[in-house]
C-alpha cells in the first residue's frame, strides 16, 4: 500500500450512486449547521444587549436621583428670588424642556441604529444556495 492510498483515495473511489444518497444527508448536516451558527449569533447579540439595557437602566435610576437633588437645590435657590411656587414652576418647565431634548436625540440615534438581524448567517445560508445551485 503506497502513502497515496489513504483516505482521500477511497473516497474518490466512492460509487456515484452512493454519493448521490449523501447528499440529503449533507444538506441536512448544512442545514444543522446553519441553525447552530443564527442560534450561536443570536445569542452573542441579545447577551450584549441586555447587559447594555441592564447597565443603562441602572445608569438612569442614578441620573434620576441626582436630577430630583439638584432640582430641589434650584427650587431653594430660586426661592430666595422669587416666590417659592414660581420657582417650583419655573425649575419645572426647565424640567420639561430638558426631557422634550432627551427625547429628541433618543429617537434620532434609535432611527440610525442597524437592525439586531444575524447578518453573517444570512450571508453565510446565501452563499450556501449559491454554491448547491452551482453559482459563484
Amino acid at each position: 500500500m503506497s502513502p497515496t492510498d489513504g483516505p482521500e483515495r477511497a473516497r474518490e473511489r466512492k460509487p456515484f450512486l452512493s454519493l448521490l444518497t449523501d447528499v440529503p444527508h449533507l444538506i441536512a448536516q448544512l442545514i444543522r449547521a446553519e441553525l447552530e451558527l443564527l442560534k450561536a449569533e443570536l445569542v452573542s447579540k441579545l447577551k450584549s444587549i441586555g447587559i447594555g439595557l441592564g447597565l443603562f437602566v441602572i445608569s438612569l435610576t442614578l441620573i434620576s436621583l441626582a436630577s430630583l437633588l439638584f432640582i430641589f437645590a434650584g427650587v431653594f435657590a430660586l426661592s430666595l428670588v422669587v416666590p417659592l411656587w414660581a420657582a417650583a414652576l419655573i425649575a419645572g418647565g426647565g424640567v420639561l424642556l430638558i426631557a422634550i431634548v432627551v427625547a429628541g436625540v433618543g429617537a434620532a440615534a434609535m432611527a440610525s441604529t442597524s437592525s439586531p438581524a444575524p447578518n453573517e448567517t444570512i450571508e453565510s445560508i446565501r452563499r450556501d444556495i449559491r454554491v448547491i445551485r452551482g453559482q459563484k
